[in-house]
């Protein structure tokens, strides 16, 4: 006489690949039909995990891309040279001013 049973330790919620076998093992007493349906359900598992793998990439790709732009602009910002134009004196010239902060520490 076989005896078979399953348990869950602990608190949780089940995915739903766990659920699925269990319905498999439940729903199909046919060895063979039980079999293929297993080999099913362990497929979708896979494909499941592979593009869950994909689009938390292509997220982490996201992020770095943002973080990098936020980088470089601030890296622009810090190291960039602050660039005035005011109007002169003589008629259609432009007062021109560079500041940066590392020059104004020069003697």
């Amino acid at each position: 006489m076989k005896i078979e049973f399953e348990k869950q330790f602990g608190k949780g919620v089940d995915p739903w690949y766990a659920k699925a076998e269990r319905w498999v093992k439940k729903k199909f007493k046919n060895p063979f039909i039980q079999h293929l349906a297993l080999g099913f359900v362990e497929w979708l598992k896979q494909k499941w995990i592979d593009i869950k793998i994909e689009n938390t990439m292509k997220d982490v790709d996201i992020q770095a891309k943002e973080i990098k732009e936020e980088w470089d602009e601030e890296e622009r910002k810090q190291f960039a040279p602050e660039y005035i134009e005011t109007p002169s004196e003589v008629e259609g010239l432009m007062d021109m001013e560079i500041k940066h902060p590392k020059w104004e520490d020069l003697p």
